[in-house]
């Protein structure tokens, strides 16, 4: 698809799905994730976890308590060498979404744990880890909610930043991310939100639930680029492996203080 076509696709549904890993850059990217784990895992669970048992995560029976403990919002980020981040930020696609939304492609690479407390990382992006669900008590999966809530904290912007959800391991409808395309139109009313225990304002379902969500295919080395205000969220996982996924987010470096 043309640059032109995947520009009219994300400001009309509010995402694409743009190629920007190649096969061995993501294994290198898994590489650095599973000394991440390891360097995280306190009590040494994952000591002899290897890269091709990631898939086989859920079968190490760690308790969802210390399974939280490892993958903190405030913790659960790695950090990519700079030929990885330039994969990101070079991207001509991902620039021509910048400069046609924001007038501009001046961005930075960070990864907000909570804004209320100030922990905020440079040049760091996110992971997740979402174990199968037929094998849990409780979900791996947040609710629905947008990007200009994410962090504790409210940002009427919409140019402030762009995401990217990049899957590691779990590529079909059974795994990736639950979107809901055109919905980046909508003001999504803060009176919505119900109680939740994480950073992330979550919506009712009473509010979502009008909405209509799909879960694209994607291929290994593919990201799924969407707009800040899209509703996405309770993507649970279906399948029978653990999924890794990564959350890049671009912020406008002229706007990132409206944030706040």
């Amino acid at each position: 698809m043309r640059s032109l076509d995947l520009l009219k696709k994300y400001n009309q549904e509010g995402y694409c799905i743009l190629k920007i890993f190649s096969t061995k850059q993501i294994e290198v990217i898994k590489l650095i994730l599973l000394k991440r784990l390891k360097l995280l895992d306190k009590k040494k669970k994952l000591k002899n976890l290897k890269i091709h048992e990631l898939s086989k995560y859920h079968n190490l029976n760690i308790i969802d308590k210390y399974h939280k403990e490892i993958l903190k919002t405030s913790t659960r980020f790695i950090k990519l060498d700079r030929s990885l981040n330039n994969r990101i930020t070079s991207n001509k696609f991902i620039n021509l979404i910048m400069n046609d939304n924001w007038g501009h492609n001046i961005s930075l690479i960070k990864w907000v744990g909570s804004l209320k407390k100030n922990n905020i990382k440079k040049n760091v992006i996110g992971f997740r880890i979402s174990r199968p669900k037929k094998f849990l008590k409780k979900n791996d999966a947040t609710g629905i909610h947008i990007d200009l809530h994410v962090g504790g904290k409210i940002c009427d912007d919409k140019n402030v930043l762009i995401s990217l959800w990049v899957p590691l391991i779990g590529f079909s409808s059974n795994y990736t991310l639950n979107i809901s395309p055109k919905s980046h139109l909508i003001n999504h009313p803060t009176n919505q939100f119900i109680k939740t225990k994480t950073v992330t304002n979550v919506f009712s379902e009473k509010y979502y639930k009008k909405f209509k969500f799909k879960r694209p295919k994607l291929k290994q080395g593919e990201a799924l680029i969407f707009h800040p205000n899209l509703l996405h969220g309770n993507s649970f996982n279906h399948g029978n492996k653990t999924r890794f996924s990564l959350e890049v987010r671009l912020y406008n470096k002229i706007n990132i203080n409206k944030w706040r």
